[in-house]
């Protein structure tokens, strides 16, 4: 028999193989059922309904939490940042990537207060997110942009050291690590940095129990984080740890929320 022949089966016929037409069907018979399951789990979430905010008598904050009543893939998150961004006393907030504006709704909000300047990089247009005076839109590749944002700054009168970094692009590995490389260089000592997206799937869990529809990114920005710290995290479940300096705090629901925060004193061995 011929190598590039197909082997017959008991009959002599060839087993059937499943062509390109009937792969789709069932990705579509597939995608189909999850966003019925979805819909479905949603449902049943609102008629159960929940607690509405209680005002907490601060304006900023009963804005964002409003807004965080609108389920997307990171309202469970929004008013973390909020409170998060906040304690970092930021000069310089960096935003990578704004897509809907909910991260840039909060960190305007966490710049008015601080007085900071705050930068937001994406590859679309998103020039209308935010009204804020201290708000610098940079419609670039933010990788290439990192490489060139110390003159940058130096050009508009900024300090190039960033206290609170926000990455939220592309989700994949390989551009994550890149963004890691080329953004790091320019945090102060006492930089915060936010990722998103760090328990992405196909499917998505809020704390409320209520489901998203996301995508399968192979573990991406997790995979980025796990490649810088040398380790491996399970993005699954809620964990602390400390890594080369850094304080790692993870929330896995709403696509997964991680969280650095500068140890005092730098990098230090495990066994201190």
């Amino acid at each position: 028999m011929n190598e590039g022949m197909t082997k017959a089966g008991k009959n002599g016929a060839a087993p059937a193989r499943q062509g390109p037409s009937l792969r789709r069907l069932l990705r579509a018979m597939r995608r189909n059922f999850v966003k019925k399951y979805v819909k479905l789990q949603n449902a049943y979430i609102e008629r159960r309904g929940g607690p509405a905010p209680r005002p907490r008598g601060f304006a900023p904050l009963d804005e964002i939490a409003r807004r965080a009543q609108k389920r997307t893939d990171i309202s469970d998150h929004l008013v973390t940042l909020f409170a998060e961004a906040l304690t970092a006393r930021p000069r310089l907030i960096v935003e990578l990537g704004v897509r809907g504006g909910d991260s840039t709704f909060v960190f305007e909000r966490v710049a008015a207060l601080a007085g900071a300047r705050l930068v937001s990089v994406d590859i679309e247009d998103c020039a209308g997110a935010s009204s804020y005076p201290g708000w610098i839109f940079e419609r670039s590749d933010d990788v290439a942009f990192g490489a060139e944002f110390a003159p940058w700054c130096r050009a508009r009168g900024i300090e190039p050291a960033i206290d609170v970094l926000f990455v939220d692009t592309s989700h994949e590995r390989e551009h994550t690590a890149r963004e890691i490389a080329a953004w790091f260089p320019h945090l102060s000592p006492q930089a915060k940095v936010f990722f998103h997206d760090t328990n992405l799937k196909a499917v998505y869990r809020r704390k409320d129990g209520s489901l998203g529809i996301g995508w399968d990114n192979a573990r991406g920005v997790i995979a980025a984080l796990e490649g810088f710290f040398g380790t491996r995290f399970d993005e699954n479940a809620e964990f602390v740890n400390v890594r080369k300096g850094w304080l790692i705090r993870h929330r896995p629901w709403c696509a997964g929320l991680t969280i650095l925060d500068r140890v005092p004193g730098g990098s230090r061995p495990a066994s201190a």
